[in-house]
Protein backbone atom coordinates (compact mmCIF):
# COMPACT_ATOMS: atom_id res chain seq x y z
CA UNK A 1 0.00 0.00 0.00
CA UNK A 2 1.22 3.44 -0.85
CA UNK A 3 1.50 6.36 1.50
CA UNK A 4 -0.26 9.39 -0.01
CA UNK A 5 1.73 12.46 -0.95
CA UNK A 6 2.11 15.11 1.72
CA UNK A 7 1.65 18.14 -0.54
CA UNK A 8 -1.34 19.89 -1.97
CA UNK A 9 -2.47 20.05 -5.56
CA UNK A 10 0.09 19.33 -8.23
CA UNK A 11 1.36 22.26 -10.23
CA UNK A 12 0.18 22.17 -13.86
CA UNK A 13 2.90 24.69 -14.73
CA UNK A 14 5.54 22.31 -13.39
CA UNK A 15 4.17 19.52 -15.59
CA UNK A 16 4.27 21.82 -18.62
CA UNK A 17 7.91 22.58 -17.82
CA UNK A 18 8.82 18.89 -17.38
CA UNK A 19 7.08 18.07 -20.66
CA UNK A 20 8.73 20.89 -22.60
CA UNK A 21 12.22 20.76 -21.06
CA UNK A 22 12.65 16.99 -20.79
CA UNK A 23 10.10 14.56 -22.18
CA UNK A 24 9.46 16.33 -25.50
CA UNK A 25 13.22 16.15 -26.16
CA UNK A 26 13.65 12.39 -25.71
CA UNK A 27 13.74 10.85 -29.21
CA UNK A 28 12.41 7.48 -28.01
CA UNK A 29 9.22 9.16 -26.72
CA UNK A 30 6.47 9.70 -29.29
CA UNK A 31 3.68 11.20 -27.17
CA UNK A 32 3.50 13.13 -23.90
CA UNK A 33 0.12 13.94 -22.39
CA UNK A 34 -1.27 15.62 -19.30
CA UNK A 35 -3.68 13.52 -17.26
CA UNK A 36 -6.56 14.13 -17.00
CA UNK A 37 -5.91 17.24 -19.16
CA UNK A 38 -3.55 20.22 -19.39
CA UNK A 39 -5.66 22.40 -17.06
CA UNK A 40 -6.19 19.88 -14.25
CA UNK A 41 -2.91 18.05 -14.73
CA UNK A 42 -2.28 15.54 -11.96
CA UNK A 43 0.39 13.61 -13.85
CA UNK A 44 2.21 13.20 -17.14
CA UNK A 45 2.28 10.10 -19.32
CA UNK A 46 5.03 9.63 -21.88
CA UNK A 47 4.65 6.87 -24.48
CA UNK A 48 7.74 5.25 -26.01
CA UNK A 49 8.03 3.99 -29.57
CA UNK A 50 9.05 0.34 -29.00
CA UNK A 51 11.03 0.29 -32.26
CA UNK A 52 13.29 3.03 -30.85
CA UNK A 53 14.15 1.01 -27.73
CA UNK A 54 17.02 -1.06 -29.02
CA UNK A 55 19.16 -2.18 -26.08
CA UNK A 56 17.58 -4.29 -24.82
CA UNK A 57 14.81 -4.65 -27.40
CA UNK A 58 11.18 -4.80 -26.37
CA UNK A 59 7.99 -6.10 -27.99
CA UNK A 60 5.33 -4.37 -30.10
CA UNK A 61 3.40 -2.61 -27.29
CA UNK A 62 4.50 0.86 -26.20
CA UNK A 63 6.23 1.19 -22.81
CA UNK A 64 5.20 4.19 -20.71
CA UNK A 65 6.72 6.58 -18.21
CA UNK A 66 4.38 8.27 -15.75
CA UNK A 67 5.32 11.30 -13.68
CA UNK A 68 3.51 12.49 -10.55
CA UNK A 69 5.15 15.45 -8.83
CA UNK A 70 4.10 17.61 -5.89
CA UNK A 71 6.28 20.51 -4.83
CA UNK A 72 6.70 20.85 -1.07
CA UNK A 73 9.28 21.47 1.67
CA UNK A 74 11.73 20.11 2.63
CA UNK A 75 11.66 17.65 -0.31
CA UNK A 76 9.31 17.41 -3.27
CA UNK A 77 7.13 14.30 -3.40
CA UNK A 78 7.31 12.43 -6.68
CA UNK A 79 6.88 9.08 -8.35
CA UNK A 80 8.32 8.40 -11.76
CA UNK A 81 7.46 4.94 -13.07
CA UNK A 82 8.50 3.11 -16.22
CA UNK A 83 6.38 0.15 -17.31
CA UNK A 84 6.98 -2.18 -20.25
CA UNK A 85 3.87 -4.26 -21.06
CA UNK A 86 5.91 -6.53 -23.36
CA UNK A 87 8.30 -7.78 -20.69
CA UNK A 88 6.41 -7.11 -17.46
CA UNK A 89 9.32 -4.94 -16.34
CA UNK A 90 8.65 -2.03 -13.99
CA UNK A 91 11.09 0.54 -12.60
CA UNK A 92 10.30 3.40 -10.27
CA UNK A 93 12.09 6.40 -8.83
CA UNK A 94 10.19 7.54 -5.76
CA UNK A 95 10.68 10.37 -3.35
CA UNK A 96 7.95 9.61 -0.86
CA UNK A 97 7.34 8.11 2.57
CA UNK A 98 6.79 4.49 1.50
CA UNK A 99 10.16 3.17 2.69
CA UNK A 100 11.53 5.43 5.45
CA UNK A 101 14.38 3.00 6.07
CA UNK A 102 15.71 3.95 2.62
CA UNK A 103 15.67 7.70 3.19
CA UNK A 104 13.51 10.15 1.30
CA UNK A 105 14.32 8.79 -2.21
CA UNK A 106 14.61 5.26 -3.51
CA UNK A 107 14.73 3.26 -6.74
CA UNK A 108 12.82 0.04 -7.17
CA UNK A 109 12.27 -2.45 -9.93
CA UNK A 110 10.32 -5.61 -10.47
CA UNK A 111 10.63 -8.30 -13.08
CA UNK A 112 8.97 -11.70 -13.38
CA UNK A 113 11.43 -13.49 -11.09
CA UNK A 114 13.15 -10.73 -9.14
CA UNK A 115 12.63 -7.36 -7.51
CA UNK A 116 14.64 -5.00 -5.35
CA UNK A 117 14.79 -1.44 -4.02
CA UNK A 118 17.49 0.77 -2.59
CA UNK A 119 18.26 4.30 -1.46
CA UNK A 120 19.26 6.82 -4.13
CA UNK A 121 20.43 10.39 -4.26
CA UNK A 122 20.20 12.81 -7.14
CA UNK A 123 22.99 14.97 -8.45
CA UNK A 124 20.58 17.87 -9.01
CA UNK A 125 17.77 19.50 -7.05
CA UNK A 126 15.56 21.09 -9.70
CA UNK A 127 12.69 18.96 -11.07
CA UNK A 128 13.73 19.15 -14.75
CA UNK A 129 17.31 18.13 -14.01
CA UNK A 130 16.17 15.29 -11.74
CA UNK A 131 13.88 14.01 -14.50
CA UNK A 132 16.76 14.22 -17.04
CA UNK A 133 18.92 12.24 -14.64
CA UNK A 134 16.21 9.59 -14.31
CA UNK A 135 15.66 9.29 -18.08
CA UNK A 136 19.40 8.96 -18.68
CA UNK A 137 19.66 6.30 -15.95
CA UNK A 138 16.70 4.45 -17.48
CA UNK A 139 18.46 4.14 -20.85
CA UNK A 140 22.07 3.76 -19.72
CA UNK A 141 21.73 1.54 -16.64
CA UNK A 142 18.26 0.38 -15.66
CA UNK A 143 16.87 -1.17 -18.85
CA UNK A 144 20.16 -2.83 -19.88
CA UNK A 145 20.84 -4.18 -16.38
CA UNK A 146 17.44 -5.08 -14.91
CA UNK A 147 14.92 -5.56 -17.73
CA UNK A 148 16.34 -8.96 -18.65
CA UNK A 149 16.17 -10.06 -15.03
CA UNK A 150 12.88 -11.60 -16.22
CA UNK A 151 14.81 -14.31 -18.01
CA UNK A 152 15.72 -17.36 -16.00
CA UNK A 153 19.38 -18.34 -16.08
Amino acid sequence: MSVPHLGGDPNANLYAQLKRDVLDRVPQITTVEFLPDDIKAKQLRAVFDPTRLEEPPTGPESPELTVKWYQQDPHDWFRINYTDPNTGFHAGWHQDEDHPELGHAHFQYSAAITEDRWRITFEHETPSLILWEIVETLFEEVRPTYQDANEEL
